[in-house]
Formats: structure tokens, C-alpha cells, sequence
């Protein structure tokens, strides 16, 4: 016994310096605490703790070697001078800078602070666009609620930053609020073309709270500042499991990624196993905080440290047995408390579900706009888009040529120039155009703008507001003296028809159903992947729950054991698509990363039939099979009664194969067993981790342009390409009665207008062959 304990010391010493942080003239002496400490009670009795399994005697003590002269030359890691801004819109996949667009965008970030920080200035770091004129155009700052200044905007010079001067009193440990609002004028022109020229990208890594440097004082809320640094730069959460202790506390660092996507306002991070006897050369590297797990032979506990490096370390003993679930919610709210008040607490499923509660929405009821999560919306702006998700039962699906209703209420301003306009969209369809001209300066209530129900989904549909006003005149910079152009009230009602309940098979349900409990690996389950990588599944796609969709997830070497399903496609089309060299990307930041009134959309691509010429779906099928067969144009028969047949009886495979030779991408999601409606496979590119897809999953279950259909491609550029087997039958969840019978049989017949048609024939030909015989034996006994 008294022979291994030198050697913990040794192991203990060795975790307890990560990397090197250089010292400064003047620092006081170097106290190392260790990362890690001895178990917190006596084994018992005839067990012994045994050292890190990985290392001899001999490695150890070549270890300290290696490490202890670097100790000395170490300075206690301190906050840096920049407390970082993270904004609320990263998601699961962050980037560098944000880019704001259009003449008055606005967002919120947030910037957390140590318990002992004495911050300064806030610093902004931002570059405008040369349309920019610069003397009529401002930033205005707002922190906690209080304007802290403006700044004129046309900086050019991408090292040069805006410090604004706070009040005494207003920055606040832990949490605090920042929003940032733009006025942007073009320097040349004015409207709606000029408004999309106008952009200011703001440096999230250079911009923050300036610091006096403080060191971190063991406690929770500046553990979440150190978390909050290094998420704000880049880093992933460092993990350190020296003792394969990640299986028995699986409970616990689960509940532990819940939290911090939940303090950090929806922030999803992402987790990394650190070497804990690894020694760090780069500055880049060196972390704030990190999460440690030691053996305990006694009750499981958890506490901050100062690390041999100065990081704040979250330790968590564990004991072999492990922690129950139950147990894991009450032991993190003792150590955690300090920031698990409503101050900083968000809804982390929201974010990784990517619904909103809010934007739920009951059939055939009206429901008003500011119910939905869009209050009384005004813009002063030439050019101003407005989205807002409104999300339908699953078991909703209308095929038929049904009107949904929106009653708007709005109002513009009067004299507003020629070809004014609002146009109103759903799920990528212009359904409206109203002119803004005539009726200026009063309300207009209760509007019906009618659509087709069929352009809507089950889940998550988009709405979207798009006003475009020129410029009066449009050639010179826009006049002096903004003013409110169009409002629009949240008292408008959305009213979409009843359905029955049907149901598609595909990608979109499952997706959003998708939690971190049901994915395996090649065959291993979740126990079975990287501690690190599990903790990245939980933080991006949410806890498990009950009737969750199952992940079947394949690596590129692994691709013959997809199963194909229904279908019979060439697992080699699908091989093309992984090994393609992707297009060359157009530069500029991401989708989601930009802010603000945009001229694109960063929903994806809406692959849908116009159904604007006003006829039912039967006799635009009918047209379309007449117009093949007896077209006076062509004299190829062959040809017209191949494309009858296509029509008539489609070859799915070959469709699907012909879209797959057409995509390129990073990984491929599919659907493919209509009889398991809660399960999905994926197929990964050959340097595509499963954690990349899953962020990205995360991402665009927050948009419309989320995977759907039964191949779904994860494109280069990050943008999901899906394809719909057109075949599919819709599934009826309730019985059939007498109630629904019109719906059921209208739906039906909109989904396959021709098989509709061959059925109604059937009858019609076995009525007559009927009628014809009753005629054959009544002349027969005459």
C-alpha cells in the first residue's frame, strides 16, 4: 500500500499540468493543485486503488520528469483580457464572425463574466461593406438593457475595433445581454437592390468584455465563464477520463450537457477527450475550464478546482458502481446552483428539437400570429423579410385542393412610391402580392389572403413577410429622417383546414424525432462510442425519449451493409455521391451564420408542383397523359407510349439512381423501410465523423430545409438535397368512418390521380359487365 501511493502522487502531479501558461514579472508564486485528488474514502478492506493502468513505474516517473521543470515557469491561468460574445443564433454550428445585412438588422448576444472579473469597455469588432456611407450609418450598443453608445460604421481595416465606455454598476457576473442594432445607408443608391449591398460582419472572437486579467475562483459561475470562453473561440469542451470512468457516470454527463446548452442560452457545445498527461506548446489550445473524472470509493461527489494550469476543473468522483439516473438531475443541482437560476436557464430542447413550443398550432382553429411567437412587427426599412415557423400536427396531411386562410392585419405609410409591395410566401410559394398603395395611413383589418393547404407540411411550415419599397429617387442615397413604412399586427389570424390523420413515410418525421439514445455506430450502440463523442450526441440532439426514431449510422468501408429496404437502388450511386470532389464554394460565411434582412433564403430549396392554374389534380394528370399519347407534334408512337407508361407506372429505382449520379456530399440519409416508420440509416463520407452530421441534423431541424423524403444528401456547403419517392402510399392512423370518409377518399385520390382514375374505371367496367348481364337474363327469360 505505501509503495503505491508515491505513485498516485506522481500521476496525480502529472494530470495536474495540461498545458504551459508562461509567467509574468511579478506573479506570485506558483501553488500546482492537482486536477484530479485521492479517492475521498478508504477502499474497502482487500482493495487497493491501483495507478493509471497505462503507465509503469518507470513511464510515470519519466512523466514528472518531463513535466515538473515546466511547472515553475508556469503562471496561474487567468481570464483573459476578452470575454467573448456568443451569439444566440450559432447553434450547433458556430463560426468566427456573424455578418449583419440590410439597412437596420439587430441581434443578441451574450457574454459571460467571472465572480471576481472587473470588466471595462465592450469591445466590438466589426468591417463594413463599401456601400456603406459612413456618416449615416450607426451601430447602437445596448448592454443589460441600457444603450452604452453608438459608433459610426464604415471601419475597412479588419484589425481595428470599436471600445464602448460602460457605467459603473452594469456589467453583472455570470450572464449578461448585449444587442447589437445597425442603421445602414448605401452611399450611391436607395431601395430594396441597394439594401442588399449593405453588410457589417461582426468579430466574435475579438469582441467581448475587456477584462482586468482575474483569476478563476472555483465555483459555477465561473466555470460557465471559462466554458463560455473557450466555446466562444472555438474550442470544444475538453474531458479527461485518465480511469475509463465514463461508462459509470454516463448519467451524470448527460444531465451535465443538458445544463449547459440550457445556461448557455441554447449554445450547443461540443465535447473532446484531453490527454491529461499531454503537455500543450500553443496558447491557442490552452482552455478555461474542463470536466475531470476521478474513482471514489465512497458516495459520488463533484467540485471545482483550480488545475495544475489554472484551469477551473469540474471533478467528478465516481464511484465503480456509477450513478443512477435518478440520481443524476439532484446531484449536479447542488454543485451547479449558482447558475441555474431563471437568469441564465433556457429551453434546451428547443433548441435541439429545433421547435419552438409556441409556434405548435391546432387545425382548424384560427390562431393569431402573436400567439405563434410574432408579435406587432414595424420596419422602417426599403427592403424587410420577416419569418415566422408555425409548426402542424404529425398526423396532418391535406393532398386536396383545400384553402388555408390568413386574415391579416395591417397598415403603411401613405404616398409610398410606385410598385410598393408586400408579398406574402408559404414554404417558399408566393401565395399574395398586395400592392402598398391607395389606402396609406390606415388600418386594414382581417384581410383574407386563401391558399392552397396542400403547399403545407406536417411539423414545421414557414411564413414569410417580404416588403419591397424603391427608393424615392432610387439613384441618390436615401433621405434623412426615417419613418415607419409598413406594420404589420400580431393580431392577424392563421386558420389551416382539419385533416385526417395521415401520414407520408420519410425522412422528416424521424429527424425531428431523432434523440441521442437510439444511434449506433457500425453496428456499436452509444455505450460503446468515445465518451467525448456520446457527449456530443447529447449536447447537439437532445436527451432520449420515449418512441424516439432509431439512427443507423454506417462508415464508407461499411456501406454494403445498408439495407435498401422496399427499393433496389446500386449501393455504388450512393458510394458516387461520398467520393464526388465537391463544387467550389462561393465565398462568404454560412447560412447561419448571417443576420438580418437578407434578398436569399436560408430555408433550402422547396421541390414542389405550382398549383396555380386553378384546375383539380385529376385533370392536370388526365391533360398530361392525353397530351403524351395523341400529341399531333411528334410521329413517335414508341416514344409517346414509353412516356404513358412512365407515368402510369414509374420506375422508382432508376429515378432514384438518376438523382444520386447528380449529388455530391459528406454524407447520405435514408428511408427506406416504410415499415419501420421511427428508423433511419446513414451513410458516412470517408472523413465525415458522426458528430458533424449530427450538428448539422440539429441546425436544420430549425429551418424547413431539413432532410425529407427518402434520400436525403448533406451537401458540401452544408445545405440538405432531398429526394421523395412520388409512389408512396399515405397511411390512414384512424379508423375509417363515415365522418372522414370524404377526406380520406378526396386525399387518396389527389395523391395518385391516375390510379384513382384506373379504379373508378374498374368499378364503372364491372357495373356494366353487371348491368349487361341482368340484361342478357331478362331477355334470356322473356
Amino acid at each position: 500500500m505505501m509503495k503505491i501511493f508515491p505513485a498516485l502522487c506522481a500521476v496525480a502531479m502529472a494530470v495536474a499540468v495540461q498545458a504551459p501558461a508562461h509567467a509574468q514579472e511579478g506573479d506570485a508564486p506558483l501553488i500546482l493543485i492537482p486536477s484530479f485528488t485521492a479517492p475521498a474514502a478508504s477502499a474497502p478492506d482487500g482493495a487497493e486503488p491501483a495507478a493509471n493502468p497505462e503507465f509503469s513505474a518507470d513511464e510515470i516517473s519519466q512523466q514528472r520528469t518531463r513535466i515538473e521543470p515546466r511547472a515553475a515557469e508556469k503562471a496561474r491561468l487567468t481570464m483573459p483580457e476578452l470575454a467573448p460574445l456568443l451569439s444566440h443564433r450559432a447553434g450547433a454550428n458556430p463560426g468566427p464572425s456573424i455578418r449583419m445585412q440590410g439597412e437596420n438588422p439587430k441581434t443578441s448576444f451574450s457574454i459571460y463574466l467571472p465572480h471576481e472579473a472587473v470588466p471595462g469597455q465592450l469591445r466590438v469588432a466589426h468591417v463594413s461593406g463599401v456601400d456603406v456611407l459612413p456618416e449615416r450609418s450607426v451601430m447602437e450598443v445596448t448592454l443589460n438593457g441600457e444603450i452604452v453608445g453608438q459608433q459610426e460604421l464604415g471601419n475597412f481595416d479588419p484589425d481595428e475595433a470599436t471600445l464602448f465606455e460602460v457605467p459603473a454598476g452594469l456589467w453583472q457576473s455570470g450572464r449578461n445581454d448585449v444587442v447589437i442594432r445597425l442603421e445602414q445607408v448605401h452611399r450611391l443608391f436607395c431601395g430594396p437592390e441597394a439594401a442588399f449591398d449593405l453588410w457589417t460582419d461582426i468579430d466574435l472572437t475579438s469582441s467581448g468584455a475587456v477584462l482586468a486579467a482575474k483569476p478563476l475562483v472555483p465555483g459555477a459561475i465561473d466555470f460557465l465563464a471559462g466554458i463560455a470562453h473557450d466555446a466562444g473561440i472555438g474550442l470544444p469542451v475538453a474531458l479527461q477520463d485518465p480511469e475509463g470512468l465514463a461508462p459509470a457516470a454516463q448519467p451524470v454527463l448527460d444531465e451535465m450537457a443538458k445544463r449547459m446548452t440550457e445556461v448557455l442560452r441554447g449554445r450547443v457545445l461540443s465535447y473532446v477527450a484531453t490527454d491529461p498527461y499531454g503537455v500543450s506548446d500553443s496558447q491557442s489550445d490552452l482552455r478555461m475550464s474542463r470536466v475531470t473524472l476521478v474513482p471514489t470509493y465512497g458516495p459520488a461527489t463533484a467540485e471545482f478546482r483550480r488545475g495544475g494550469d489554472g484551469a477551473l476543473v469540474l471533478v467528478l468522483a465516481i464511484p465503480p458502481e456509477g450513478i443512477p439516473a435518478s440520481e443524476a438531475g439532484p446531484f449536479l443541482d447542488t454543485v451547479l446552483r449558482d447558475i441555474l437560476s431563471e437568469r441564465f436557464t433556457f429551453d434546451a430542447e428547443t433548441v435541439q428539437t429545433g421547435i419552438d413550443p409556441r409556434t405548435r398550432m391546432q387545425a382548424g382553429v384560427p390562431v393569431t400570429l402573436d400567439s405563434l411567437g410574432m408579435p406587432t412587427t414595424r420596419t422602417t426599412s426599403h427592403y424587410f423579410r420577416r419569418d415566422q415557423i408555425f409548426t402542424l400536427p404529425r398526423d396532418w396531411l391535406v393532398l386536396t385542393a383545400q384553402k388555408a386562410t390568413l386574415h391579416l392585419d395591417y397598415i403603411y405609410a401613405r404616398n409610398l412610391p410606385e410598385k410598393s409591395e408586400l408579398l406574402i410566401r408559404v414554404n417558399g410559394e408566393t401565395v399574395r402580392l398586395l400592392p402598398l398603395r391607395g389606402e396609406g395611413g390606415e388600418l386594414i383589418e382581417q384581410f383574407p389572403i386563401k391558399f392552397y393547404a396542400n403547399l403545407l407540411r406536417e411539423g414545421p411550415n414557414l411564413l414569410q413577410f417580404e416588403a419591397l419599397i424603391p427608393g424615392d429617387p432610387e439613384d441618390e442615397p436615401c433621405p434623412p429622417g426615417q419613418f415607419p413604412k409598413l406594420e404589420i399586427r400580431g393580431t392577424s389570424t392563421l386558420t389551416v383546414p382539419p385533416s385526417p390523420r395521415l401520414r407520408l413515410s420519410g425522412l422528416r418525421l424521424p429527424v425531428y424525432a431523432l434523440r441521442s439514445g437510439a444511434i449506433s455506430l457500425d453496428g456499436a450502440g452509444m455505450d460503446q462510442l468515445p465518451p467525448a463523442d456520446r457527449l456530443t450526441l447529447v449536447a447537439t440532439l437532445g436527451e432520449p425519449i420515449p418512441n424516439a426514431s432509431h439512427l443507423t449510422a454506417y462508415s464508407f468501408d461499411n456501406l454494403a451493409a445498408l439495407p435498401m429496404g422496399a427499393y433496389d437502388i446500386d449501393r455504388g450511386d450512393i458510394a458516387g455521391v461520398l467520393t464526388r470532389q465537391p463544387d467550389i464554394p462561393e465565398p462568404g460565411p454560412a447560412p447561419q451564420d448571417r443576420i438580418g434582412e437578407l434578398p436569399v433564403d436560408l430555408f433550402g430549396p422547396i421541390e414542389r408542383e405550382p398549383l396555380d392554374d386553378g384546375r383539380g389534380p385529376l385533370l392536370r394528370a388526365a391533360d398530361s397523359l392525353l397530351t403524351g399519347l395523341f400529341d399531333t407534334n411528334t410521329n413517335q408512337v414508341g416514344a409517346r407510349v414509353e412516356t404513358v407508361s412512365a407515368k402510369l407506372l414509374p420506375d422508382v429505382d432508376a429515378n432514384a439512381e438518376r438523382w444520386l449520379a447528380e449529388q455530391r456530399g459528406l454524407a447520405v440519409l435514408t428511408h427506406l423501410d416504410p415499415s419501420d416508420p421511427r428508423g433511419i440509416e446513414l451513410v458516412l463520407g470517408p472523413d465525415t465523423r458522426l458528430t458533424e452530421v449530427a450538428a448539422a441534423i440539429s441546425a436544420a431541424r430549425q429551418t424547413i430545409g431539413g432532410p425529407f423524403g427518402q434520400i436525403s444528401v448533406l451537401g458540401h456547403d452544408g445545405v440538405w438535397r432531398s429526394w421523395a419517392d412520388a409512389g408512396r402510399v399515405p397511411m390512414l392512423m384512424e379508423p375509417l368512418t363515415l365522418g372522414n370518409f370524404r377526406q380520406v377518399l378526396g386525399n387518396y385520390a389527389s395523391w395518385s390521380p391516375v390510379t384513382f382514375t384506373a379504379i373508378i374505371f374498374g368499378f364503372a367496367l364491372i357495373a356494366a359487365l353487371i348491368a349487361l348481364r341482368l340484361v342478357v337474363i331478362t331477355r334470356q327469360e322473356t
